[in-house]
Order: C-alpha cells, then structure tokens, then sequence
C-alpha cells in the first residue's frame, strides 16, 4: 500500500520535469518570433493606416534584402565557429569596383570580376586563418583595414563617390519589380533557400556545424575541417561581395563608406536568429526571422518619427539581448536535460521499489 504513493510521486516528478523542459524548449524556439509578431502588432496598432498594408511588408522586404544576403554569408562563417569583421569593408570594396569597373567593362563581367575579388579575399581570410593558426578576430579584423583603406585610395580621384557611367539596366535590377515585387526580394530569397539547403539538407551542411561545434573531435572523425573553414570564408566574401554589388545597383554610385553598417548590422540580425528556433546554434531560417525583426522596428521607428540616435541606442540593446538570451537559453536547456537525465535512473529504481 505504502507503494502506491510513491509511485504517485515518482510520476509527478516525472511529469513536472518534462512539463518544465517542454516549456524551455519552446519559450527558447518561439520568443523571438512571438516577439516579432508583437512588434508588429504594437506598430500595426499604432500607425494602423500604413503599417499593416502590402505595400508596407513589401517596402520592410526590399530594405533587409541586401543585410540579409551579407547576414546570410557571415552565418555560414559563424556554423564553422568563426568571425569575419571584413564583411562590411568586402561590401564597400564590392561596391566601388562595380562603379568603377561598369564604365569600362560589360556589365556582366564587371559583375563576375568583382564578385571574383570578394571570393578570393575571403579565400585569403580563410588560408591565413588555418595556415597560419591566426585567430578569426584579428585576421578579419587587420583585412577590414587593409580593404577600407584601398576603398579610400580607389574613389579619391572622383570627389570619393563614383556615379557616372552605370548602365541604367543593372539599376534596374536594384530598382525594378516583378508582379509588383522588388527584385532584390527575389534575390534575397534564392540566396536564402540555397543556403537553407546547403546546411540542413546536405552533408556539407551538417559537416559545417560538426565542425563549428567540435573542431578537434571533427578533425578525429575525419572530417574535413580546413576545407569547410575555408568555404564559409569564401562564401561570406561572396555574398559580402554581392551585397556591395547589389547596393550600387539601388542607389546609383558608391562611396567609400557605403557598406560600413552591414558589419553591425549583420552581427545583430545573425545573433538574434540563433536565439530563435534552433537556440544557440546559427541558421538561415533564424537570420532570416532576425532580419524581420531588425527591419520590423526601424521600419515603424520611421513612420513613428523615432530620432536616428535612438534607432542606434535600440540596436544596439538587441545586439546585447540578442547574444546574451542566446547563451542563456542554450544553457537552460542544458542543464533541465543533464536533470532529466539525471532523475530517470532514480525514477527507474523507484518504479521497480513500487513494483
């Protein structure tokens, strides 16, 4: 008789600590997606004649499109375990060569020169990186000089801003639509899907994660490290190299200092996606949903009046949220599942005392 309560007890415990991992895991996939349908409910609420409409979700799509094809890049280099600092001076440098170059070259080979460029400056990024044994952080960081630089050295002979002689059919590229639609949406979607399969449908893919999670353990089962280092390196210029690319064909020139804020940007709108879904862990679908949210807000700061100066202070708190909920969460979970694991011996012991 005195068994039964305990058993009664057992399956409690049980469920209540099931119950407790149910609801991390789901506060840890979903708060920041419930956080972006706050957002927009609270800026739908409160511009509810211009903010809810077609063309204002269009008009927030265009504006992340070229942050989330740079973003995209740097989360391939951040699922291997490293930094990249030089996407922004690689989007700059993109930028200015396609201006420069367009005057002189077809369209389509000053397109594929540049982006050639940005592939083997992030090839350089990479071979230093595991060559040399050179930390992530201070190779990026000593190439975004050295690219800054050159991007300086490149426009001063034109007042620092290059404009003339762009064909008015690569800016409508930047500038057209399609069923209403901008095509830089377009393009930022094909960017997206692709590299949404490449890590979660491919072996590749999940080598890469292997590979940022365990170096050491990865090298040991044989997988091929240096080599898929060296890809995201050199997918993260590319795709930094086509945001450069892509922005000259929206805006029409380039200057030196063009693509400064993708760097930022970008590290925000991939942290705040590896808070998200797959907590800790970067993925596609998760900076996608960070460049919603980043969108989101200055798109309603906008029609709001918001001052820039607090756009930035706002950024700049989702950064600091964004990494430190990430870390948090993934550490919660753990320690609720090492618990789980923990308590299912006792519970297996008690069932049989019971019994």
């Amino acid at each position: 008789m005195a068994s039964e309560p305990v058993a009664r007890k057992t399956r409690n415990g049980r469920a209540r600590s099931g119950g407790l991992e149910r609801v991390g895991l789901t506060v840890g996939r979903l708060g920041t997606v419930l956080g972006l349908l706050l957002l927009v409910a609270v800026f739908a609420a409160l511009k509810p004649s211009v903010f809810p409409t077609v063309r204002n979700l269009l008009n927030i799509l265009n504006q992340i499109s070229l942050l989330g094809i740079c973003a995209a890049g740097l989360t391939l280099c951040l699922a291997v375990g490293e930094f990249d600092l030089s996407i922004g001076a690689v989007a700059t440098l993109g930028a200015v060569l396609t201006a420069g170059w367009m005057p002189t070259m077809h369209p389509v080979l000053a397109v594929l020169a540049v982006l050639g460029v940005c592939l083997v400056i992030g090839l350089a990024n990479g071979l230093i990186i595991t060559t040399l044994r050179v930390s992530s952080f201070m190779t990026t960081l000593g190439m975004m000089t050295v690219l800054m630089g050159f991007s300086y050295w490149y426009t001063s002979g034109s007042g620092s801003i290059l404009y003339s002689g762009i064909p008015k059919p690569f800016l409508q590229i930047g500038r057209g639509t399609f069923l209403h639609i901008p095509y830089l949406i377009f393009v930022m979607a094909a960017v997206l899907v692709l590299l949404h399969v490449l890590l979660n449908h491919t072996a590749t893919g999940r080598r890469m994660y292997a590979v940022g999670g365990s170096p050491e353990a990865s090298r040991f089962a044989g997988i091929p490290v240096r080599r898929l280092k060296l890809l995201g390196f050199a997918l993260s210029g590319t795709l930094a190299g086509l945001t450069g690319v892509l922005l000259v064909a929206r805006l029409g020139l380039a200057e030196p200092t063009i693509g400064d804020r993708f760097l930022f940007d970008a590290f925000t709108v991939v942290f705040l996606g590896a808070a998200s879904i797959r907590v800790g862990q970067f993925h596609i679908l998760g900076t996608l949903i960070g460049a919603l949210i980043m969108g989101t807000i200055f798109n309603g700061f906008t029609l709001l009046d918001v001052p820039y100066h607090l756009q930035l202070v706002v950024q700049g708190a989702i950064l600091i949220v964004a990494v430190t909920s990430a870390g948090l969460w993934q550490g919660l979970l753990q320690s609720v599942r090492v618990q789980s694991v923990r308590q299912r011996p006792k519970e297996a012991r008690s069932d049989r005392d019971a019994a």
